[in-house]
């Protein structure tokens, strides 16, 4: 029943609504504006930052492969061909080296991939393990390729250049392979001075990240890979500038991105990597999200004012009608219909007495009916329950909801779906709960044969996997081999299970482990339920297996007095505690089948 609201409530709520719509409509056109001014502001930082670093990064390498292939042309390259005997080349690729700083090793192979010379002694006369080379370019040079070294635990960009035989040029006798350390293109990707939440990326054909602000991406045995998702066609932009688009990180969080092909640049040659310059849109956007806050701080403020003086106008209007309102208050309290005085003004608080005074009457009337059809109402439910078993209405509910579903389901009405799908999940509820009564007042007869405990443990293990697998709960099952077999009644042990394994499931939180473990106790059988949950409350600890004892959102409390009751027919015992660091431990102990195990004996 809604609550009634006075007229000055009403006129309050009206000019509330004029008041605060039309400045939370301003608020958000003005968000909106304010970033699409801003849009264009962000692109360009973000591709003047890609096409910086593309151009730093492009610069930077070809000048290595330009060293590379100036010292494949030295004259006293020609040592390739007795195989670098008096050390020339590798005296020279040493202080190549501990000039530079920045290659991890430089190393001169014949053609047939054999260290020839290099800047570390024990690789001579071996034969490196390299990533392929493709050679391009005139004069040909090798595209850089990156590799990881296992020496020197670092990855690395691998340049090369051929080495010809200065006396007959067409004369191949070998390469001189230099591996720049990965980890020098770490100062020439960042962003501008100024631009500090703008995060740049150097990211090749693979997807892999080769240079970033996240670590350092040299070090470790495996690259990181670049992880957000295009969203939108890319923009692209006229004449070489950047690739402009959105993009989706794994955790949801939405990224502005500015993507720079590396291109063929001098000694350079073609390269699949690209530069690319991300900023996070909730980062990029503060200064327009600060601009509507103080839209709508100083639209609250202009909103209160409005409404200290709507409140004033509404009260003197709804001066006239208070006496009316008491009058109803007393009927709303007492419940007693008392007559309503005439009207003394013809205007429209007299039109309101009058029309008071026909619906007081008829209240009156229709209050009688209604309690006379709430008395025939309550004849024909209780006719009709004691007629017809519980179980009969509830399929009929349970179908007509299923009918219900599907109908809904042909028109696309998700909301309509929704609701016949609650109705058949309380349908099975109360279903449970009936089949829950009828199984503790009418416990089912006992029909026993040899079993074997492991088979039903395995069987209501798998059956509940997939429930301990929705809650994120490890469900182990742990068989003794050689168990004795039980002369018991299967399908009633089976209940048993399922009780104690479904209720440690809903007992566990996500990463809690539920075990399920059969043993020799004695002369007898022995199965064991535990679970890493909170255990079993102290308030219900010393009437557990009592019917309706829970403490569970939604249980009746019956599953472990049948449990109890089962385990009792069979003449065993069922046994509960709290483990200790926590958890509950349920033990059902079975006697052995001794009619089996003599007929083994003899």
């Amino acid at each position: 029943m809604l609550r009634p609201r006075t007229i000055r409530m009403k006129l309050l709520l009206y000019a509330g609504a004029v008041l605060v719509v039309p400045t939370i409509v301003y608020g958000f056109l003005t968000y909106a504006v304010a970033r699409r001014a801003l849009q264009p502001s962000l692109e360009e930082e973000l591709a003047d930052d890609a096409s910086t670093v593309k151009i730093a990064t492009q610069e930077l390498l070809a000048a290595h492969i330009q060293n590379v292939a100036t010292w494949a042309r030295l004259d006293f390259m020609r040592e390739m061909v007795v195989h670098d005997v008096d050390k020339t080349i590798s005296h020279f690729l040493e202080r190549v080296k501990r000039d530079y700083g920045v290659y991890l090793d430089l190393m001169a192979l014949d053609e047939a991939g054999i260290c020839r010379a290099s800047s570390s002694p024990v690789q001579i006369g071996t034969r490196p393990r390299l990533p392929a080379i493709r050679f391009a370019g005139s004069p040909a040079v090798g595209v850089p390729t990156v590799g990881f070294s296992d020496t020197h635990a670092r990855y690395y960009i691998a340049l090369a250049a051929p080495i010809f035989d200065p006396e007959h040029p067409q004369v191949r006798l070998g390469r001189l392979v230099a591996l720049l350390d990965l980890g020098s293109l770490r100062d020439v990707v960042r962003a501008k001075a100024g631009h500090h939440t703008v995060k740049l990326s150097l990211v090749d054909a693979a997807g892999r990240v080769l240079a970033g602000p996240s670590r350092q991406i040299s070090e470790g045995s495996q690259l990181p890979s670049w992880n957000l998702t295009a969203v939108h066609p890319p923009r692209y932009q006229t004449g070489h500038r950047p690739v402009l688009y959105k993009a989706i990180a794994p955790d949801g969080s939405e990224f502005q991105v500015a993507e720079a092909g590396l291109d063929a640049y001098r000694a350079l040659p073609d390269l699949d990597w690209s530069v690319l310059a991300t900023i996070p849109t909730d980062v990029a956007l503060a200064p327009v999200r600060h601009v509507r806050d103080r839209v709508l701080l100083f639209g609250s403020a202009v909103t209160l004012a409005g409404l200290a003086l709507a409140w004033l106008i509404a009260i003197n209007i709804a001066r006239p009608i208070n006496r009316l309102t008491r009058i109803a208050t007393r009927i709303a309290e007492h419940g007693t219909l008392e007559p309503i005085p005439d009207p003394t003004s013809a205007d429209e608080v007299g039109a309101l007495t009058r029309a008071f005074q026909t619906m007081v009457e008829n209240i009156s009337a229709a209050h009688e009916e209604l309690v006379q059809s709430a008395k025939l109402a309550f004849l024909g439910e209780l006719s009709a329950g004691i007629a017809h078993e519980i179980r009969t209405p509830l399929g009929i509910i349970k179908n007509s909801a299923q009918l219900l579903e599907r109908r809904v389901a042909a028109r696309g009405d998700q909301e309509g779906v929704e609701f016949a799908r609650f109705i058949q999940e309380e349908s099975d509820r109360l279903n449970g709960v009936v089949t829950s009564l009828l199984d503790f007042a009418r416990p089912a007869p006992l029909e026993t044969a040899a079993t074997d405990l492991n088979e039903v443990v395995q069987r209501a293990v798998e059956f509940l996997s997939a429930q301990a697998a929705s809650r994120r709960v490890e469900l182990v099952c742990q068989p003794t081999a050689g168990l004795p077999e039980v002369e018991c009644d299967a399908r009633q042990v089976y209940q048993v299970l399922l009780n104690l394994i479904l209720n440690a499931i809903q007992a566990c939180s996500e990463g809690d482990r539920v075990e399920v473990q059969t043993r020799t106790a004695g002369s007898g059988v022995e199965l064991v339920v535990r679970d890493t949950g909170p255990g079993i409350p102290p308030e219900i600890r010393d009437r557990l297996f009592a019917p309706f004892a829970t403490k569970r959102e939604g249980g009746i409390g019956l599953g472990l007095a049948i449990v109890q009751r089962i385990v009792t027919a069979h003449r065993g015992r069922v046994e509960a505690r709290n483990r200790e660091g926590g958890g509950a431990e349920f033990r059902v102990w079975l006697p052995a089948d001794t009619t089996k195990r003599e007929r083994i004996g003899a």
